[in-house]
């Protein structure tokens, strides 16, 4: 499907059409939870995702990853399984928001808890921050790794350059799947030096939370064709199909899946970017496994 040459009514139709079904074969997936690994252990793998990255991750480790968004519209907080992972992308050195809520609400009831963390660049202290967090909220992690990707933080990185780079994820990802079906026990600690390198870092990188949809994000109403891709893909429902256009308003997650699935390229960053015509989603995900974990 090429969503580039849909008019309105035909995307929202397209649209309309396969999240209803693709939302039952969720609710389908929602009651079953677990999945079972090589040695017959249940195993449930929740994820957050924006492009695709950390959704193409779970599914390495789960058939039916679940979401965290929908989980948290959800009323069970009450997990349990012989194994349970998160896995989801580096946000400054740290986890999504959504992902911090995620795990202050939830109980998680396993004898074996992974987390893998996907990135772009370079992962800084992520894995120290995380798990100091998850222990603050009493989840105890026996093992956490990161995943090297593509890396979609636009201010910074041009899309189109991304791509072209061999990041090696498979061979990352299959050593992963490989520690976690062992069981292994294992979370990195950072030397001092690398502390202080990942500082040095982060003192160049603007803090970005909190931050509203309104001072961040721009909606082009000359490009915009009104599919409302980006009303379904956002994970905080900030955005609206009104009469004067596509509206936004709310706190922002800074996940960027409006703007990197915006088929007119219509929505774009205040402070800029890279490349406004260079956008990204993983080239394994569609947009609608995007649509059924983010729409609210």
């Amino acid at each position: 499907m090429d969503y580039k040459k849909l008019t309105r009514r035909e995307a929202l139709k397209y649209l309309g059409t396969t999240v209803a079904g693709m939302t039952l074969a969720s609710t389908s997936a929602l009651s079953i939870f677990t999945s079972c690994t090589e040695k017959g252990k249940k195993r449930i793998v929740f994820y957050f995702t924006a492009t695709g990255n950390s959704l193409y991750a779970a599914k390495k480790f789960s058939e039916t990853p679940l979401s965290i968004p929908q989980i948290l519209k959800g009323k069970n907080r009450v997990f349990e399984a012989d194994e349970i992972g998160i896995v989801f992308p580096d946000y400054r050195a740290f986890a999504p928001l959504i992902v911090q809520k995620f795990i202050q609400e939830v109980t998680l009831k396993a004898s074996y808890l992974f987390s893998v963390i996907t990135f772009g660049n370079y992962d800084c202290n992520v894995i120290e921050s995380w798990n100091q967090f998850a222990i603050e909220h009493g989840v105890h992690f026996n093992y956490i790794t990161t995943i090297k990707m593509v890396d979609n933080y636009l201010p910074v990185f041009d899309m189109d350059e991304q791509l072209k780079m061999d990041k090696q994820e498979e061979s990352q990802l299959e050593q992963a799947v490989a520690d976690v079906l062992e069981e292994k026990n294992h979370i990195p600690s950072l030397t001092e030096e690398e502390r202080q390198q990942c500082l040095r870092v982060l003192q160049r990188v603007p803090e970005l939370f909190p931050i509203s949809s309104e001072l961040l994000l721009e909606v082009n109403k000359s490009s915009c064709n009104g599919c409302g891709i980006c009303t379904k893909v956002c994970p905080r429902k900030n955005f609206s199909l009104t009469d004067k256009g596509v509206e936004h308003t709310g706190d922002c997650e800074f996940c960027l899946a409006c703007i990197q699935n915006c088929p007119q390229k219509a929505i774009v960053l205040k402070r800029g970017e890279r490349n406004k015509e260079a956008r990204y989603r993983h080239p394994r995900i569609s947009l609608n496994e995007i649509v059924l974990a983010n729409k609210q």
